[in-house]
């Protein structure tokens, strides 16, 4: 499978994009190929809804570090300022700079004045820290700068520079949205970090869907064809519990007293719409699985046949 990514599409999932986001993703498809991301619709989903999410609809560049507010800073960064008081944190307040150096600096590679702002969140995937940028400015030729950053068809290459490293195709392979998540937000698909923005990552992973993918639900893989034994499991075998049913149902023991007769009528009533929810289930499953609408049909013909087994019995 090779899949594109039209200029409508892209305005239909991130009608409020910047046109560099989009012109990036238009002019990157080569990019996005060598990547594996195009290979399937499960693979170009995931991608999208993580880079949706990461870029608010394509809509954030640069991470803002500019709060006005001690009580949000606390609640983005609740592990760092949680216990710090109103004194201590307004410094913080409308001084990216300070912010900047005071949550990213002396981690992520971010050793110098000024690196956490420098290196804050950019691009696709909101890359973040002296570190990831060198690495991947390496990894893709391109001259290492501090702004490097805001440019953001550049940032395109380290995503999917990113999403390779991270082994988020064979996440996306296994439709498991936590693991891509993991991945791309805590640095590993097995982290025991919750990542951030899992309700959002979610909502736009099934907004590609609704335009990408074309078979299952948004939050299922598409589903598989069963085998011979897996029908065995699902049709026969109730089939024949339901045929012994029939059976048992109609050999009626003469009973002592017509109160007992009439109990005894009522309880087979109950046990033969039993027998039908059950023969109704198997046509339900007939009508999902149409590769094996042959086998539940022979089931059914058993069950036309009921009155004559009930009569022998």
């Amino acid at each position: 499978m090779n899949l594109m990514i039209l200029d409508a599409d892209l305005k239909r999932f991130a009608p409020r994009g910047h046109p560099e986001y989009l012109a990036a993703l238009l002019g990157g498809m080569e990019t996005l190929r060598a990547a594996g991301i195009l290979d399937s619709e499960l693979r170009l989903c995931h991608f999208m809804g993580q880079i949706g999410a990461e870029t608010g609809g394509f809509t954030v560049v640069r991470e803002s570090l500019n709060y006005m507010t001690t009580r949000r800073l606390r609640e983005v960064w609740p592990a760092r300022f949680r216990t710090k008081t109103d004194l201590e944190l307004t410094p913080l307040i409308k001084n990216p700079l300070r912010l900047g150096d005071e949550v990213y600096g002396g981690r992520m590679g971010n050793s110098h004045p000024g690196d956490g702002y420098s290196f804050r969140g950019g691009g696709f995937l909101q890359t973040t820290g002296r570190s990831a940028v060198t690495r991947y400015c390496k990894a893709c030729n391109v001259p290492f700068r501090p702004d490097v950053l805001d440019d953001v068809s550049l940032t395109l290459r380290f995503a999917c520079h990113e999403w390779v490293e991270a082994k988020c195709n064979d996440w996306a392979d296994e439709n498991d949205l936590t693991k891509v998540s993991k991945a791309i937000n805590t640095g590993s698909a097995f982290s025991n970090s919750k990542p951030v923005g899992m309700d959002a990552r979610q909502v736009w992973f099934a907004k590609a869907w609704a335009i990408w993918g074309s078979k299952g639900k948004a939050d299922q893989p598409p589903k598989e064809s069963m085998t011979v034994k897996e029908v065995a499991a699902k049709v026969v075998a109730p089939a024949l519990v339901v045929v012994e049913g029939a059976k048992q149902a109609a050999q009626v023991v003469a009973p002592a007293s017509p109160i007992e007769t009439t109990a005894a009528v009522v309880k087979q009533a109950q046990e033969v719409q039993g027998l039908v929810t059950q023969a109704k289930g198997l046509l339900g499953f007939a009508l999902a699985e149409p590769l094996w609408i042959g086998a539940a049909a022979a089931v059914f013909v058993v069950f036309a046949f009921l009155p004559k087994l009930i009569q022998r019995g």
